[in-house]
């Protein structure tokens, strides 16, 4: 079985990612680029200080990541690109419905996570330049079992820095996450309506008015 099918089949593809960021707040190796390490780094600060706590309720955690994902994730074009060619195709109000499903969707998935770190070891590495835009920070985290998994964090922008995708073991969340989107759409006879459905289920959202 390959690392990407463990990954995914255990459910620790979105627990690596988590890892990855309270990790960044620690001790780690760095090799400065145009400060999208530090921008990444400063980000697992940011959860190490709020989220990390044995006496945060499941609410006050869902609530810090979210303001940490609204802070420091392009959210609005990363929900645009996981609907792929169903974004053209929805109305106005769709997208915006769409947009803060996925917002809670995401808070709902790896909030809870944050309660499990335990010290796992964490290095940065090169800044490569991917575009004129983004670039893409190496790094890698090493589990408790010896298990060395490499994540890129692709950043847009330099005086605002966002992230717009996390690469884990070469498999990016975004596309695994437009393909799951995909399939519950393709299954609802290709309409945007049983992906929102799914998601007010998922979120306990009531459908906008």
């Amino acid at each position: 079985m390959t690392m990407n099918r463990r990954i995914f089949g255990s459910n620790l593809f979105p627990a690596v990612a988590v890892i990855a960021l309270l990790a960044l707040g620690g001790t780690g190796t760095a090799v400065a680029g145009n400060g999208a390490d530090d921008f990444v780094r400063s980000i697992g600060q940011q959860a190490i200080n709020s989220l990390t706590g044995k006496e945060l309720s499941d609410d006050q955690r869902q609530a810090g990541f979210r303001a940490i994902l609204k802070r420091n994730f392009e959210l609005p074009l990363v929900a645009r690109f996981t609907l792929g060619r169903f974004w053209r195709q929805a109305s106005e109000p769709q997208r915006k419905e769409f947009v803060g499903l996925f917002e809670d969707y995401l808070v709902q998935i790896y909030a809870a996570l944050f309660r499990d770190y335990n010290g796992e070891s964490f290095t940065v590495g090169k800044v490569r330049e991917i575009n004129k835009s983004d670039v893409a920070v190496k790094s890698a985290v090493t589990l408790n079992d010896g298990q060395k998994i490499e994540i890129y964090w692709r950043v847009r922008g330099k005086d605002d820095p966002k992230i717009i995708d996390v690469i884990v073991e070469g498999v990016s969340m975004v596309i695994t996450q437009r393909d799951e989107f995909s399939s519950i759409m393709n299954q609802s006879g290709g309409k945007l309506d049983g992906l929102l459905t799914a998601l007010r289920k998922k979120t306990g959202k009531t459908p906008a008015l």
